[in-house]
């Protein structure tokens, strides 16, 4: 009863955030003069702040947050939370009826607005939207603003907000985030919200001069930076002319950085910063790498050299980002099975990505390496093993090693799954390629999709997605603490 009182405290003021994303997003209705949209704003809100008080309440007195009480609360947070940015979707698309057209009447569908509220804050960017460029300009503002939050972290938001708590290390660690930018997580999570909003500022006035218009400059660059891929255009990044792709591109592979990179050039002023370690230096590797191989690869299909869309979707695939510039639906299985990979990856630790990160693709690739040095080793020859230009111990590298590869068949265990269940429930016609591919952007948060997701999605494929957003967002490891309490519980009670 004490451990439930301490998740609930905390829950309880995750649950806070949806409420005051919707009071800020009620000068947008104002503005766009849709009055349809300030009830759902403000019941939302009500509802919010109602269950969050309701639980803080609760649990006010409790004692402080240990680690595993963190990770329960961050799975369970990053579950509810999603359910309550789905309202807005919801409750619109309720409060227009028949009027609200084709458009908006998918979310009146309740299983369509979860999905989309779960894709929102989680930053996967699969969406069950037909045509984005026909919503209303509040839920267009909305389904930017959860992406926009969730990128950084609801966690990271709710730490900067509020004074530093005892709780707050664990908190923050149990989000899947250990690197620091100043003496306390307090600090470090609000110079992280400092360097995100100058980077979305800079992206807006970045898009407006390439050409968008405002409106689309400020929820692309929302949506850029937070790699998290929701449009307000029916084709994504697909009608706009090549400035404006590079242009994305570049905000993409911003929000791919570590915020300590960020923050050490912004610092420094010294590009070095953002190749300085082994990650970065990898992610640029694979950019380069990764482009020419699907540059190749579709000049092998088409006879046609696609000098961009090669490099954007690439990009868009390491990024998790998951704007697209063309359907990779009747890409070659080669190509899609590339991006699939690269999606797994993602970005670097520390930054908004998805993927299992960089850091620990490096880690397992210095492993191999390491393993076959072992082999030719002299008797008289000792092994030295360096991470980020640091030595390290054998123990050390071997943690580091583990926690690598443990992250890793988990992740293959539940792409694995999600295949086998989301074939039985797709049309015929998407190959397992596809399947693969839609499996991995859910996972890794990336939200390019082959075609499968989509309104007519049966309910529990649409699930399967969710359930898979969910857990890649959060690494795994807090939600198998979570699912594994029921089983923990009755073991204890047979004892």
């Amino acid at each position: 009863m004490l451990e439930l009182r301490v998740v609930a405290r905390d829950v309880g003021l995750f649950l806070h955030i949806p409420g005051v994303m919707a009071l800020l997003s009620l000068p947008v209705c104002l503005l766009a003069q849709e009055w349809f949209a300030i009830a759902p704003f403000l019941i939302t809100a009500g509802i919010s702040a109602g269950l969050g008080q309701l639980l803080y309440c609760w649990g006010r007195k409790a004692e402080h947050t240990h680690y595993r009480q963190a990770m329960i609360t961050v799975a369970l947070g990053w579950g509810i939370v999603p359910l309550l940015g789905a309202l807005p979707l919801w409750l619109i698309a309720q409060a227009l009826g028949e009027s609200a057209g084709p458009t908006v009447s998918v979310f009146q569908n309740g299983w369509n607005a979860a999905f989309e509220g779960m894709s929102g804050f989680t930053s996967a960017g699969l969406t069950m939207s037909i045509q984005e460029s026909l919503l209303p300009a509040s839920l267009q503002w909305w389904r930017s603003f959860m992406q926009w939050v969730g990128g950084v972290g609801v966690i990271v938001l709710m730490l900067a907000l509020l004074e530093p708590g005892s709780g707050a290390y664990q908190l923050y660690s149990a989000e899947g985030r250990q690197q620091r930018i100043g003496l306390t997580v307090h600090q470090t999570v609000r110079r992280i919200w400092w360097i995100y909003a100058l980077f979305t500022l800079a992206g807006m006035i970045l898009f407006r001069v390439v050409g968008m218009d405002w409106w689309a400059a400020l929820n692309h660059s929302m949506t850029a930076i937070s790699t998290g891929g929701f449009s307000i255009t029916d084709n994504s990044m697909g009608d706009y002319d090549v400035p404006i792709k590079i242009a994305v591109m570049v905000m993409m592979v911003m929000g791919a950085i570590a915020f300590s990179n960020h923050d050490r050039f912004l610092r420094q002023r010294q590009l070095s910063a953002y190749w300085q370690d082994e990650q970065h230096r990898l992610l640029w590797v694979l950019l380069l790498l990764g482009a020419v191989f699907i540059l190749f690869e579709q000049y092998a299909t088409s006879s046609i050299f696609h000098w961009t869309d090669s490099l954007f979707q690439w990009v868009s695939a390491l990024t998790t980002c998951g704007f697209g510039s063309e359907s990779v639906q009747f890409w070659s299985d080669n190509a899609k099975l590339l991006l699939s990979l690269g999606m797994i990856v993602g970005g670097a630790a520390g930054s908004t990505v998805g993927g299992i990160k960089l850091s620990r693709a490096a880690i397992l690739i210095k492993a191999v390496g390491w393993r076959f040095e072992r082999t030719v080793l002299q008797p008289h020859e000792m092994m030295r093993y360096w991470i980020d230009d640091r030595p390290k111990t054998e123990a050390e590298a071997s943690r580091q090693i583990n926690s690598a590869a443990v992250l890793l068949v988990l992740w293959l265990l539940l792409i694995s799954c999600g295949v086998s269940l989301l074939l039985r429930l797709v049309p015929a016609e998407y190959t397992l390629s596809d399947v693969i591919f839609e499996a991995a952007s859910a996972l890794g948060s990336a939200g390019l999709s082959t075609g499968i997701t989509g309104p007519t999605l049966h309910w529990s494929g649409k699930l399967t997605l969710m359930l898979l957003m969910w857990m890649g967002r959060l690494e795994v490891v807090p939600v198998m603490v979570l699912l594994a309490l029921p089983l923990r519980r009755l073991t204890n009670t047979k004892r």
